[in-house]
């Protein structure tokens, strides 16, 4: 009796280093592909369709899609902190486009704001440009925000509300365009209107906090 069938089967064609993210370091890894074969009395014989592929590392046994060995870290860290730049920009020029007026003590906040928290200038002539874009694209600053909030730790996340709270304060006054303003930008951070009250207490009452 002729006995066959067939049988996935597991090979290491490839061997490398890779950053994993399980031991957020760098590690070996195996670059395992089952495919299926035709069996002979058990034996594997002729190769057919392949079924997956997958990397493994030798250290936490973590398996992974192939992508993975295209992960930079470094990289992503920089485009991240590229896309929260831009965030903290458009929420502070969303304050300042919420009351209508722009005055000239905001323009300076948002300079002194954006370069204390990044570390970057933003010209003048550069930044009253943008703010004429948004002004004509209609855009929110909140849908940018929505997207980047999955990245955001909380600290990360009341930093922005904190530049938008400095930005809206600039003219000595919040109006309720503002208030709303910042309401909108804390639920696309995910923030809930009890942690929202909370940093609006904090951000008015400063000496609370430097007294405790």
């Amino acid at each position: 009796m002729i006995i066959f069938g067939t049988r996935g089967v597991t090979t290491t064609p490839e061997r490398g280093t890779f950053y994993c993210p399980r031991c957020s370091t760098n590690k070996n890894y195996n670059f395992k592909r089952v495919r299926r074969f035709f069996t002979l009395y058990f034996i594997p014989v002729i190769p057919l369709d392949k079924l997956g592929e997958y990397v493994e590392c030798t250290t936490c046994q973590g398996t992974y899609d192939p992508a993975i060995l295209d992960y930079d870290p470094s990289q992503e860290g920089l485009q991240l902190e590229a896309l929260y730049f831009v965030a903290l920009k458009q929420v502070m020029i969303g304050m300042l486009l919420a009351d209508g007026a722009i005055e000239e003590s905001e323009i300076l906040m948002l300079q002194s704001q954006y370069q204390q928290l990044t570390g970057q200038q933003i010209p003048e002539d550069e930044l009253r440009e943008e703010i004429a874009h948004i002004q004509q694209s209609g855009d929110s600053p909140t849908d940018l925000v929505a997207r980047l909030a999955p990245q955001l730790n909380d600290t990360g996340k009341e930093t922005v509300i904190r530049a938008a709270y400095n930005i809206s304060v600039a003219d000595g006054v919040i109006d309720e365009s503002e208030r709303l303003m910042l309401a909108q930008v804390g639920q696309a951070l995910g923030l809930t209107a009890a942690h929202m009250t909370g940093l609006m207490h904090e951000f008015q009452n400063p000496q609370i906090e430097s007294q405790g």
